[in-house]
């Protein structure tokens, strides 16, 4: 790993042609997130594939920020009661929006929150509650939504 990329605690996936960052501390549900949006494409038919779980490593490029898996840990995800599983894979992608999953509910998040600086690139930013905040299909109705307001920006 060179000086110009970062190892971070992380999960990232590509959901059709949108690389998403989740982030969040140990436990906070990336990963249980990660495939439940991996699992909803799958259905829906479209593409998606995970790019890391748990370690994400971030690069800089002509393109935008860039992610990619660690090479120990490519292709495997953790679902907590069953271990660690595999589901189709790509090497990298570019990040299009970061969720960080936090600890308040927020009804009204101001338009700030809804953008960050990554080292030194501006990417969307949608900020979800962790699950024991809110279920499941709440999680992922305000995923889809920041899903939504990039894609009309890309």
């Amino acid at each position: 790993m060179d000086d110009s990329q970062q190892n971070i605690f992380a999960t990232c996936i590509v959901y059709g042609e949108l690389g998403i960052l989740l982030r969040g501390e140990s436990g906070a549900g990336k990963s249980l997130l990660a495939l439940d949006l991996l699992d909803r494409a799958e259905i829906r038919g479209f593409d998606a594939f995970l790019v890391s779980d748990d370690r994400v490593i971030l690069d800089v490029n002509e393109d935008g920020l860039i992610a990619s898996a660690p090479a120990n840990i490519s292709g495997q995800i953790e679902l907590r009661g069953c271990g660690v599983i595999g589901r189709p894979t790509v090497h990298q992608t570019q990040i299009h929006l970061l969720i960080d999953l936090v600890d308040v509910v927020d009804r009204m998040p101001e338009n700030e929150e809804f953008e960050i600086e990554l080292q030194g690139v501006k990417i969307a930013r949608c900020p979800v509650p962790k699950r024991e905040l809110i279920d499941s299909v709440h999680q992922r109705l305000l995923v889809i939504e920041a899903m939504k307001r990039v894609r009309k920006t890309l």
